[in-house]
């Protein structure tokens, strides 16, 4: 009988914007805790895995959770590095530049809502390199393996269509993204992604919403808030605040999505 020689997949975790280690994530391999090492360096190291695929979850509070698919060869040692990026509701928060919007209807504060965040600039660094076929839930972006990406939701927007997407996860293997959902229709190249955030103002109607660097090329951030029926625009000047740890303020007047005449 053939002896089959186990794999090994090593994990480095970092905050993305400290870079210190992250040492308190939950790890599941196909839905399963695996016995695994955890070193203070960030290091997470699973050894005696059989070849074959593995769907890996990365969980850990305060980061926004993270999906890669993974191949796994006979005798293989993988590594990964991934950077979490942060939910509003982390306490590390207070040392990267962040947007707090305040939604207000009628004077009054939209508290406890869920919002749709959407950036209204592009997001210039992303590009689409294939067609997105018809039934297909992956695609190949211009970058590999940005964990900051991840757990994220975008608006696609090519020949005056838009489309919604939800980059789940990344298939190490291929060197493509996942998406949550399949598509219906072929999609081309050559458009344009605008970044989009679910969030739930607080009490007194207060979005927390970080945001990382790159999508921060312009001197002026613009956002598009949605709530049901309600919409509200709001921008911020962040010229020489990139990355600055500083709390940017702003109020969200919404009002009534004007009815379409048919």
């Amino acid at each position: 009988m053939r002896v089959i020689y186990r794999a090994s997949l090593v994990f480095l975790l970092k905050d993305i914007y400290s870079k210190l280690p992250i040492t308190s994530a939950v790890i599941l391999c196909n839905g399963k805790q695996n016995p695994y090492t955890r070193k203070n360096d960030g290091h997470y190291v699973f050894s005696n895995l059989y070849p074959g695929s593995y769907e890996v979850d990365i969980n850990c509070k305060g980061y926004n959770p993270l999906r890669i698919h993974i191949d796994l060869k006979e005798n293989e040692t993988k590594i990964i590095n991934s950077d979490l990026s942060y939910t509003p509701d982390n306490q590390n928060i207070a040392n990267v530049t962040r947007f707090e919007i305040t939604c207000i209807r009628k004077k009054q504060p939209l508290a406890n809502t869920q919002v749709i965040v959407r950036l209204q600039n592009e997001a210039s660094f992303m590009k689409l390199l294939e067609p997105i076929k018809a039934g297909s839930d992956e695609l190949k972006l211009n970058i590999e393996m940005m964990t900051g990406l991840l757990g994220q939701s975008y608006i696609y927007e090519v020949d005056k269509k838009k489309y919604n997407m939800y980059l789940w996860s990344y298939n190490q293997e291929n060197k493509c993204y996942i998406l949550k959902d399949i598509v219906n229709e072929e999609i081309k190249p050559g458009g344009r992604f605008y970044p989009q955030w679910e969030i739930r103002s607080d009490s007194i109607g207060r979005a927390v919403m970080p945001l990382i660097g790159q999508f921060m090329k312009d001197d002026e951030i613009k956002f598009e808030c949605i709530s049901e029926d309600l919409r509200s625009k709001v921008s911020f000047n962040v010229k020489d605040k990139h990355q600055s740890g500083e709390v940017l303020y702003e109020k969200a007047n919404f009002r009534k999505i004007p009815k379409r005449k048919k």
